[in-house]
């Protein structure tokens, strides 16, 4: 018997925007399209393509912005994670 919980995914049209308040200790796993996250404290931006995943590090706004069409979920960061997953980083 299987008794994992399917995670939903959550979906973002093209220039949509998604608020996460105070999400440390998350993580954003990008499962298709293309995700620009941004965090309130942190000077990077991180750019996410289908399979990478990115952590949140800190408190505060963090704004999740669809690049293309895009597929993700928010995990609990201590939850198991896709084996061999890639941050794709960028500054802005």
């Amino acid at each position: 018997m299987n008794n994992e919980l399917p995670l939903a995914a959550s979906t973002l049209a093209r220039g949509r925007l998604h608020r996460i308040e105070d999400g440390r200790g998350r993580l954003v796993q990008c499962l298709g399209g293309r995700l620009w996250l941004t965090q309130e404290g942190e000077r990077r931006d991180i750019v996410l393509e289908a399979g990478d995943e990115a952590p949140i590090e800190h408190d505060g706004l963090t704004i999740l912005s669809a690049l293309r069409d895009s597929r993700y979920v928010v995990l609990d960061a201590r939850a198991p994670s896709a084996a061999g997953a890639r941050v794709g980083l960028s500054t802005h």
